[in-house]
């Protein structure tokens, strides 16, 4: 058996193990199965913004039931000093991270909104 014959039998081989080491990452990331250190770094601060928002919702939830108060008063653009003033009662009961106060914030009152 010589060279070349070797060479031709392991051609078909050679590119389909080419075209993996290329498809192979390319479809890995395009479908999810492989993250980044940075993505995966911001969904983990995504979800605890969420998590976070949610409780502040639930604790204006039950301030404003507290104080008799319907939460569709705090609604639209014009109530929202109000509104503002609800968030900062219900996040003085939350300890919230410093890098992830504002954000929290925010999500709480468009929440609320």
């Amino acid at each position: 058996m010589s060279f070349s014959l070797n060479m031709e039998k392991a051609k078909p081989y050679l590119v389909g193990f080419v075209l993996g080491l290329v498809a192979a990452p390319i479809i890995a990331f395009n479908a999810g199965w492989v993250s980044t250190t940075s993505a995966r770094t911001e969904a983990i601060k995504t979800a605890r913004v969420e998590t976070l928002a949610g409780i502040c919702s639930a604790t204006a939830g039950r301030i404003a039931t507290a104080s008799s108060t319907d939460l569709a008063t705090y609604k639209g653009y014009e109530n929202r000093a109000k509104r503002d003033e609800l968030v900062a009662a219900a996040m003085a009961d939350i300890q919230v991270p410093a890098d992830l106060l504002s954000k929290v914030t925010f999500d709480c009152g468009r929440t609320l909104s």
